[in-house]
């Protein structure tokens, strides 16, 4: 088989049993509502719903890294997001998660453990596919570091990603908060690029889930009034429709696509090769 091919087979068996993870670990997030909860804290059994994510996220990261090693980290970070996608869309919306009275503080806090998941899978998926080949090194330690200068510029373009999301969560459905954190991703993993292109994006796909945490947690903590009635009148914010879980489905996928599209527009340097394995 040609390494297209082989390529093309490793990648698409890592997606599916990445999905089939996050599918077995939908009943653990059973809720009273009925469905499976939006939310840790929406679940019945936290507990049981906590260890169940970790084991899925565990192995979808295995798996990411071996479609890493096929193809590129950035694909790699796509087949983690699509697995934490099925869950988000076997799960419950923004709706069970205010009328199950649910405590925006304990949401908050949950989006602060997506963000250090993230960033771990991030860091592990680098780790073990290798770095991107067509991000040459510099041998400049403010550029070559994941989280030297040109890194944390690059971080900027979560606060970009949020900004679209807030803007693209037009309604409360389920495919609406998942789309809307999949392009907020997108422009976070495009800007980032342009802001930084000649460095590794190793965490650049928890700025957008680290910016969204900082933006929850303040509405948490100032938001006044009744959830339900600010869902119903519509003035409950924008962001709010989307959930933790949503988001850093979002992050991954949408990160993943963006950087690997705006590679056709970032200028390669003279003397940086080309690379073979494409982001």
């Amino acid at each position: 088989m040609d390494p297209s091919g082989r390529r093309f087979l490793i990648v698409t068996a890592a997606m599916i049993a990445s999905a089939l993870v996050f599918a077995f670990a939908v009943p653990a997030f059973a809720s009273d509502r009925g469905v499976a909860g939006p939310t840790l804290a929406a679940a019945s059994r936290p507990v049981l719903a906590i260890g169940a994510l970790l084991v899925a996220f565990t192995l979808a990261t295995g798996f990411a890294a071996v479609a890493g090693r096929a193809a590129n980290a950035v694909v790699g970070l796509f087949v983690v997001g699509a697995g934490v996608a099925i869950l988000s869309m076997r799960s419950g919306t923004v709706s069970d998660l205010v009328f199950g009275e649910a405590q925006l503080r304990l949401v908050a806090l949950e989006a602060f453990g997506w963000t250090v998941l993230v960033a771990l899978a991030s860091a592990a998926v680098f780790r073990l596919a290798g770095p991107l080949s067509d991000v040459p090194k510099t041998f400049e330690d403010d550029i070559d570091a994941p989280t030297g200068r040109s890194a944390r510029i690059s971080w900027l373009a979560g606060i970009a990603g949020v900004v679209v999301v807030w803007l693209a969560a037009a309604t409360l459905t389920k495919g609406q908060a998942l789309g809307a954190a999949t392009l907020g991703g997108f422009a976070a993993g495009a800007i980032g690029r342009i802001l930084a292109p000649r460095t590794q994006p190793v965490y650049l796909a928890a700025a957008p889930m680290a910016v969204f945490t900082a933006a929850y947690g303040f509405l948490a903590f100032t938001l006044e009034g009744n959830l339900a009635t600010g869902l119903v009148d519509g003035s409950l914010p924008r962001l709010l429709r989307v959930v933790p879980l949503d988001m850093a489905a979002g992050a991954l996928m949408g990160t993943a696509l963006g950087y690997g599209f705006m590679r056709s527009f970032v200028e390669q340097k003279a003397g940086q090769p080309v690379a073979q394995k494409r982001a």
